[in-house]
């Protein structure tokens, strides 16, 4: 059966149309695929127990507030690495103090509870993936750079265990540490900028930064 030469002609001059109508939708049909954070060390001072009060204020334990440091706001998403946002996904944190010390028996003790830093907490994101805690910018100590721990468990992911640096201080301080600490090898991955922020109203005019790291998490297959 030959084609009329009028219908080819009708198509080529809508060819331009119809891919201009089919381009979006075949870039909407790719899946994403995002990086999952890399993991990092989980340290010796993980929490021995999540007993006791635990949320995501660190700052403020059984009523006494912590009045040392930099009080940090500390917030991010954790997404698949569909792209999808993770609600319900359980994110810990655990941190030293601006004194120097981890609330762990091994290292401080109940001494950064005592002066009111919860020295760990923990949250479950909401529909939005979103996480926030309340808490202080750490300091250094050991040769180790300022940083703070996570641990995010969601289902049909495999569990995160990661740390979290600040850009321009993110560096080991020992040559033993660089090479051969175990850490992850893809800082910059892990590194955030803590932005000024003076809030008088939450801080009453302190000094305190805003930190944001978002966490993508590997589906389990």
């Amino acid at each position: 059966m030959q084609i009329p030469r009028r219908s080819i002609l009708k198509l080529l001059v809508a060819l331009p149309a119809i891919s201009w109508w089919l381009a979006p939708k075949l870039v909407q049909a790719q899946p994403v695929k995002l990086k999952p954070t890399p993991q990092d060390l989980e340290g010796p001072y993980y929490p021995k127990t999540w007993a006791d009060e635990v949320d995501n204020d660190l700052t403020t334990f059984k009523g006494k507030k912590y009045v040392g440091g930099i009080p940090m706001a500390l917030s991010g998403r954790v997404r698949g690495d569909d792209g999808r946002t993770l609600n319900n996904a359980m994110v810990e944190i655990w941190q030293i103090d601006d004194v120097g010390e981890y609330r762990h028996p091994d290292f401080g003790g109940e001494g950064p509870a005592n002066r009111g830093f919860q020295g760990y907490g923990r949250m479950r994101t909401g529909e939005d993936g979103l996480y926030t805690f309340n808490t202080l910018k750490p300091i250094g100590y050991s040769g180790r750079p300022p940083h703070v721990h996570f641990k995010v468990i969601a289902a049909g992911h495999r569990t995160l265990t990661t740390e979290m640096y600040f850009a321009g201080d993110n560096a080991e301080g020992s040559l033993y540490q660089r090479l051969f600490g175990g850490f992850s090898k893809e800082r910059d991955l892990l590194t955030v900028v803590a932005k000024a922020n003076r809030s008088a109203d939450r801080t009453g005019g302190r000094e305190m930064v805003d930190a944001v790291f978002d966490i993508v998490l590997e589906r389990v297959v």
